[in-house]
């Protein structure tokens, strides 16, 4: 699907849950980024702590009303983790799915966002609400940094 000049490819399947260790926090889009790096900031001394096997950030967007939403943002883990505090242990969702591979900056994944909503369109599908990020290894080159966005679909109706 092309979206203001870049294409995305949407492809499809079904959402397996991955573990996280995140903190949950209600955020607008203007905080959304200070706040995640807020978040993380929490999650990953308590993973280093724990000496847990962790893969990458995540974010689940849970929507919400008036500009104001619910995030889980945290990390991939894959060994034995303790909640403490505010940290806890959370799965994504699990289900159909439409996602999309971003790269570049994280402000400018509006254009994938586009993309997947379009294909939902065209394809008959509807966003059950609730989306996530997955975010690749850092890059300093932009160009280089891949984010997967997943949006968990209704059941398909016939």
């Amino acid at each position: 699907i092309l979206s203001a000049s870049v294409q995305y490819d949407v492809r499809t399947g079904r959402a397996d849950p991955r573990s996280l260790a995140a903190v949950r926090a209600t955020t607008t889009h203007q905080r959304l980024g200070a706040d995640i790096v807020r978040l993380l900031d929490i999650v990953w001394p308590v993973l280093r702590e724990q000496d847990v096997r962790t893969g990458h950030n995540v974010v689940v967007y849970y929507g919400g009303d008036g500009g104001v939403m619910t995030i889980d943002a945290g990390v991939e883990v894959f060994t034995e983790f303790a909640d403490r505090g505010e940290v806890r242990l959370i799965s994504t969702p699990s289900g159909d799915m439409a996602a999309t591979a971003h790269y570049g900056e994280y402000s400018d994944m509006a254009a994938a966002y586009e993309a997947l909503e379009q294909w939902c369109n065209d394809n008959g599908r509807r966003p059950a609400g609730v989306n996530w990020e997955i975010y690749g290894d850092w890059d300093d080159d932009p160009v280089n940094r891949r984010t997967d966005i997943y949006f968990l679909l209704k059941p398909a109706t016939r």
